[in-house]
């Protein structure tokens, strides 16, 4: 006999399953190919989502988080060839990064272990760490050494991308505020929020806002994706930017595992998500460069697969590369996999190349 609490189980689970193919399947709906506009509840029409955790869908409604994704070996994922290929659609790539323009939004002063200012060093590390590129630091980012071992992302002969970071980090704090919507983002905010720190704006720069995890963004902040990215214009240029929140509040719908290299999960499963949205936006900027017939560009072709190399730390998390910081010290990470284009296979390091 079927008990009442097994059949609500079976319930919620058959309706998690279909809520990850409606997930899945809005990350397609998002991509219109049309020049990004708001409609009347801030929602853009025309932005890439970074689709959440596989680990959502697994979690048993009457399970702990922690005890789903705590000690999880991270999925190392296919090593064949993609078989629906990126193709260059005939879009501006992103040639050079001038700068990274980070504005960090909400509390980030928190005692929660998850929006402090470590966290915040941590973040910066982590993007400077992703512009160096050399034999002993290279991750499977956009960068020369990438584009030598795993193909290069062109726009033409002599237009390609070089780089998927920039080691020029610029800094902005904004508290929450009425004018952007207090504790709830709308893509429509997020771009506001974006325009007022960056004047005429860096067509050249990539802009991220980074939200603490007291903020919702109504399009779908942890309930259809952990980030996304799109582009708009100021007065003078057309400014490149995404945005990233901090998923503390449902680790499991943006991160998998609770033990993390740097002591901060939710931290380091936003560094995670912020590789797989520069990658994007330097091979497909303005939506109409790198992509499939799907919609899925790069990153998107190797999201939730770390590779067959990954490491465990005596706190038991698992990282699978390590990069450089400004000060000369080195951070490991746990990073999703990236796309070569030149065999359609994904990577995690561009020197080798390893899988």
């Amino acid at each position: 006999m079927v008990m009442p609490h097994q059949k609500l189980q079976k319930l919620l689970l058959s309706a998690l399953a279909a809520f990850s193919s409606l997930a899945t399947a809005s990350h397609l709906d998002s991509i219109d190919r049309k020049v990004p506009t708001h409609d009347a509840n801030g929602k853009t029409s025309h932005k890439v989502e970074h689709r959440l955790a596989p680990e959502i869908y697994s979690q048993s409604p009457f399970a702990s988080q922690s005890r789903v994704v705590a000690y999880k070996a991270p999925n190392p994922g296919s090593t064949a060839a993609a078989s629906n290929r990126i193709v260059y659609q005939g879009g501006a790539i992103m040639n050079g990064v001038s700068k990274i323009v980070v504005i960090w939004y909400g509390n980030w002063n928190q005692s929660n272990n998850a929006d402090t200012p470590a966290g915040q060093q941590i973040i910066r590390d982590a993007i400077y760490g992703f512009s160096v590129h050399n034999s002993n630091y290279n991750y499977a980012g956009i960068t020369t050494g990438y584009a030598s071992n795993l193909g290069t992302f062109t726009q033409s002969d002599s237009t390609y991308v070089t780089q998927m970071s920039s080691p020029v980090i610029q800094e902005f704090t904004q508290a929450t505020s009425s004018i952007y919507g207090g504790k709830t983002l709308t893509d429509a905010s997020v771009f506001s929020l974006v325009k007022a720190f960056a004047g005429s704006g860096d067509s050249n720069a990539i802009y991220l806002v980074l939200s603490s995890s007291d903020i919702a963004e109504s399009s779908g902040f942890l309930t259809r994706y952990c980030g996304w990215h799109t582009y708009g214009p100021t007065d003078s240029n057309t400014i490149k930017y995404a945005f990233i929140g901090n998923p503390n509040k449902s680790l499991s719908a943006c991160g998998v595992q609770t033990i993390s290299p740097n002591g901060n999960a939710a931290v380091d499963a936003m560094i995670s998500v912020i590789a797989h949205e520069l990658v994007e936006t330097v091979t497909d900027p303005l939506i109409d460069a790198w992509y499939n017939s799907l919609g899925s560009e790069n990153s998107d072709m190797c999201a939730w697969s770390f590779g067959s190399r990954t490491n465990r730390s005596s706190s038991g998390a698992y990282w699978n590369v390590s990069l450089p910081t400004a000060s000369g010290q080195t951070r490991n990470y746990l990073l999703q996999r990236q796309l070569g284009v030149k065999d359609s296979k994904c990577y995690i390091n561009a020197s080798g190349p390893v899988q």
